[in-house]
């Protein structure tokens, strides 16, 4: 599933080939993907450029020049992908290989086709993920909006919050509640178990157990690892590549995901 640091990778990419372009026409492939009535989407998305690129947690919001936002929740298998003049200049979310090869593919979902010869492609082989579309007005109401915790990278994150946090939940593990996202937003498994190796910290623990020096440890271990992540361009496959970031992935930086049997980074146990 794509995390904070995969969705924004997808900002990012959106940001630098969709914003300014206008919207000409939109293609709904299977409904609950995007399930807005033709009559809506042809009022509200069509004919309207995306003025900016926001991102809360795992979920993108495209705001348009009508005071509209398009809501996009990638959520286990979700991608998308933009096509300049045939030819793919981005591509981000779930990794899978199929995401580099001609589109659609079997998986789209939703075909956006731009201004400048520009499409973009929404698609999820799972067919979890969703586009909402929601006024300005209505964004603090939207119910999933309103219960993201803090974004780990901002300064509303802090060790007291997720301390208070920790403690409503004692008896339950402590990856489970930084798993939930209204603790922190956007950390799902690949970089709660990441960032509870490099705290050190056993991820079955029971939250209540955890010291005052630990939920230190564990905060600054989430900034860390989210941050570098963000910077590597997420979790993604071997030689993914787009035209703003080259050749980009936080595996090699990984001290837990896919490197089962492998030394341990910090105690060089297999």
């Amino acid at each position: 599933m794509p995390e904070l640091p995969e969705v924004e990778t997808l900002r990012r990419g959106l940001d630098a080939t969709v914003v300014g372009k206008r919207i000409e026409s939109v293609m709904v492939l299977w409904r609950p993907s995007f399930e807005v009535a033709q009559a809506r989407i042809d009022a509200f998305v069509t004919g309207h450029r995306v003025t900016a690129i926001r991102r809360r947690g795992k979920v993108l919001l495209l705001g348009l020049d009508d005071g509209q936002h398009l809501l996009v929740h990638p959520k286990m298998t979700g991608q998308l992908v933009v096509v300049e003049h045939g030819t793919t200049v981005f591509a981000g979310g779930h990794p899978s290989r199929s995401m580099l090869g001609p589109m659609p593919n079997a998986t789209t979902r939703v075909v956006f086709s731009f201004s400048a010869d520009t499409v973009m492609y929404f698609n999820d082989q799972r067919k979890f993920g969703w586009i909402k579309l929601v006024d300005t007005g209505s964004l603090a109401g939207e119910e999933f909006l309103s219960r993201l915790g803090p974004e780990p990278l901002s300064e509303a994150f802090t060790r007291r919050g997720l301390r208070d946090r920790l403690s409503r939940h004692p008896r339950a593990p402590v990856k489970a509640v930084i798993l939930d996202q209204s603790t922190v937003a956007g950390v799902g498994n690949i970089y709660a178990d990441e960032s509870l190796h490099l705290a050190r910290i056993d991820p079955r623990r029971m939250a209540g157990t955890l010291s005052t020096a630990e939920v230190a440890r564990l905060h600054g271990a989430i900034r860390t690892v989210i941050g570098g992540a963000v910077e590597h361009g997420g979790t993604s496959f071997a030689g993914y590549v787009n035209a703003f970031r080259g050749s980009t992935t936080y595996l090699a930086q990984a001290r837990v995901f896919q490197r089962a049997g492998e030394p341990c980074m910090t105690c060089g146990t297999p």
